[in-house]
Order: structure tokens, then C-alpha cells, then sequence
């Protein structure tokens, strides 16, 4: 499914399968820690600031030839892009890749864990005969005395035979949880395997063994790799280039067209919409509006302006985005509707019935037409070449 880039000011959509859910509020799972461990107008783009209203489309709107007349949109002639991979481009990323690789060490799978060890373990917490959540894990890399999990557990793994399987009969602390006291204080018994202890860091190079690593097995030599190395960097570039080029494109389109009015009712709902969405993001890293204008050396009076400007040339490009739909009967029968849905849901890996019945229509509708668009100026742009 294609996407319009975060360059294409005018065009993008305000929504976003992540964060214009119809609900509104933020669902969590809860405490993910184991439990075993410790630790319309003519112009003007005021704004009220209200919470953002029900989702508001181009395609809402009356007439849209009161709004914007096309110019030219066909044809439109657009820079050719260096799309070539050299050897060099290749060899600096894998050089890459080896040096921001995970660091790897031996495995160590004989003789007795001891305080200081990293030992790589399988584990499985049952509480009256029954596991509970996050008292299990697999894989999980422990150092010993650390402290991590709760007391016991560590010292009940130091002079235990690597590649044992032990019980440990334990408690947890009666003070051990406040977002889940039914914990505290209770009997619990871990299931531990030790699979194997970390023994020196292995040196990152380039080699067959290091590509087996870092791609799961999914390539077991250099040369293989390398290939796959190659056909990704052209593929990016492939991608950076169509990007670009569409970019180049809407610039033009813009330009071309005459606007006759803006939507006030849908520069509000953008503006709305994205100031929630920046104080959303703000809240999640624990900071407040005025300290985050701070660290970006902006007023708030600077701030709002600029996403008043956003706004008005947002909905401008969503107004021009639906004159193109028109005028080249682009929309959508009900069938093809429900296919691209469909692949919209695969792409995104969100179930169909969920993208349904979480997002409204017209706005699912919107992504589609959207990328309905795009597809038209990919065919019809001339590619020129670079001067």
C-alpha cells in the first residue's frame, strides 16, 4: 500500500491509524514488568482551541469548484533521480552493521554458575499450581547478584550445574507490589533452566558466522548477504527517488491551482486535531508545553502560528486532492473499496474488522482515495533528466 510522505505538507492527511482511534482515550495492557523482578472562509486561519470534533473530510464539503480551480496536474515534469548502488555504498553498510551490531559472547554450557555470571535462563513461576503474569520468561539474560529479581531467586542459581533444570520454593516480599498486591508476601515456586553462562565478548567482523547471527540464519555467507545488501539499498533509493519526484510534483500542482476560499471547518478540525495529538506526544515524555517550547526556542504565540499556517495548507491540499478525484473519476466503488481495505489492514497489521470498526469511514475512505491519487501521478509524471 503506497504512502504519501511527511514532505507532502499540503496533500497528508491529518489521521493516523496510531493516534485517531474513535475512542479517544490511550488503552493499556497494564504493568508490564515481570513480576519477578524488583526493579469556511476567505482566508482567515484563527482557530478556536476546543477539542477536535468529529473527523472532518474535504469530501464533506459542498461544491468543491467554490473552493480551488485545477491548473495543470498532468504531464507534470519532474527531475530524474541517481538511483545507482556502488560497491563502496555497499561495503560502508555492512562496515556499518558490524560496528552497531549487539555484542555477542561465547556460551559457556559447562560448569557452576557463580555470583557475577550472566546466565542465559528459561523460567516458569506458578502461584497454588498456576502461572500468573510475567512470572515467566525464556531467554532472559540474569546477572547474578544483581538484585533484578526478588530474593532468592539469584543465590538460588549460584553453584547449580549449567544445563540443570531447578526449583526454587520462594516468597515475595510483603511490600513488593503496589500495582499488584495480590502478590505480596504470597509462596511462589520457579521453574529454572539454565541454558548456558556468557562467557567473552566475541569480536564483531565480517564474516559467515557474523551473518548467521545477525539475520537469524536467514543468510549463512557474506557473499549472500552482501547481495541482500545490495537489492535493499536500491530498493531505498528506488523509494527516496519516487518519493522525491512526487514531492516535486505536488509542488507544482499547488502552485498550478487557484484557491478560491478556504474551509474554516476544516482547517479548525486539523489544527485541533494536531495540537492534541503535540500535547499527547509532549505528556508522554513528561514534559509541559511551556518547557517543551523552551527546548524548542519557540513562543507559544510562534508555535500556534506555525500550525495555523500547517492547517490552512493542509486543508488546501486535501480540497486540491478531492478536485483531482473528481475530475478524474478516482473514487471508489464499494467493491474496490472493500479491497483496498483490506490490504490497507494487512499493511498495517490490524485486523479488518478492527481498522472498521476503530476508525470512521470517511476517513478510511480519505487514506484510500489518497493513495488512489498518488497512483495517478506516478503514471503521469514526466521524468526529465537531471541537469
Amino acid at each position: 500500500m503506497k504512502k504519501w510522505t511527511a514532505a507532502l505538507l499540503a496533500a497528508a492527511m491529518v489521521f493516523s491509524l496510531a493516534a485517531c482511534g474513535k475512542g479517544g482515550e490511550d488503552e493499556t495492557a497494564g504493568d508490564t514488568t515481570p513480576a519477578v523482578s524488583e526493579t469556511e472562509s476567505t482566508g482567515e486561519t484563527t482557530a478556536e482551541e476546543t477539542e477536535p470534533s468529529d473527523y472532518v473530510s474535504a469530501f464533506d464539503l459542498g461544491d468543491i469548484n467554490e473552493y480551488v480551480e485545477l491548473g495543470q496536474y498532468k504531464e507534470i515534469q519532474v527531475t530524474a533521480q541517481d538511483t545507482e548502488v556502488t560497491d563502496e555504498e555497499v561495503e560502508e553498510e555492512l562496515q556499518s552493521q558490524v560496528e552497531n551490531a549487539a555484542p555477542a559472547y561465547e556460551e559457556i554450557t559447562e560448569g557452576t554458575v557463580a555470583e557475577g555470571d550472566v546466565a542465559n535462563i528459561d523460567f516458569v513461576g506458578r502461584m497454588d499450581g498456576e502461572t500468573f503474569d510475567g512470572g515467566s520468561g525464556e531467554d532472559f539474560n540474569l546477572t547474578i547478584g544483581s538484585g533484578q529479581f526478588i530474593p532468592g531467586f539469584e543465590d538460588g542459581l549460584i553453584g547449580r550445574n549449567i544445563g540443570d533444570t531447578v526449583v526454587l520454593d520462594l516468597n515475595f516480599p510483603e511490600d513488593y507490589s503496589e500495582t499488584n498486591p495480590d502478590l505480596n508476601g504470597k509462596a511462589v515456586e520457579f521453574t529454572v533452566t539454565i541454558n548456558y553462562v556468557q562467557g567473552e565478548e566475541i569480536p564483531s567482523e565480517l564474516n559467515d558466522a557474523f551473518v548467521q547471527r545477525i539475520t537469524s540464519g536467514q543468510y549463512s555467507t557474506v557473499d549472500a548477504y552482501r547481495a541482500y545488501v545490495r537489492e535493499d539499498l536500491e530498493n531505498t533509493k528506488i523509494e527516496t527517488a519516487n518519493t522525491n519526484q512526487l514531492n516535486e510534483a505536488w509542488t507544482q500542482i499547488m502552485e498550478n491551482a487557484t484557491f478560491k476560499k478556504d474551509s474554516q471547518e476544516l482547517i479548525d478540525y486539523i489544527y485541533n486535531s494536531q495540537m492534541d495529538q503535540l500535547e499527547s506526544s509532549i505528556s508522554l515524555y513528561g514534559m509541559d508545553m511551556e518547557s517543551y517550547l523552551s527546548a524548542m526556542g519557540m513562543t507559544q504565540e510562534e508555535m500556534e502560528e506555525e500550525l495555523r499556517q500547517y492547517s490552512q495548507d493542509n486543508a488546501r491540499g486535501q480540497i486540491l486532492l478531492r478536485a483531482i478525484v473528481e475530475a478524474e473519476q478516482l473514487d471508489m466503488t464499494e467493491a474496490e473499496y472493500e479491497e483496498r481495505l483490506a490490504g490497507l489492514a494487512e499493511d498495517s497489521g490490524i485486523a479488518l474488522e478492527t481498522l472498521k470498526s476503530s476508525y470512521p469511514e470517511q476517513m478510511l475512505k480519505d487514506i484510500l482515495r489518497q493513495d488512489k491519487v498518488q497512483e495517478f501521478l506516478e503514471s503521469n509524471m514526466i521524468v526529465a533528466p537531471a541537469q
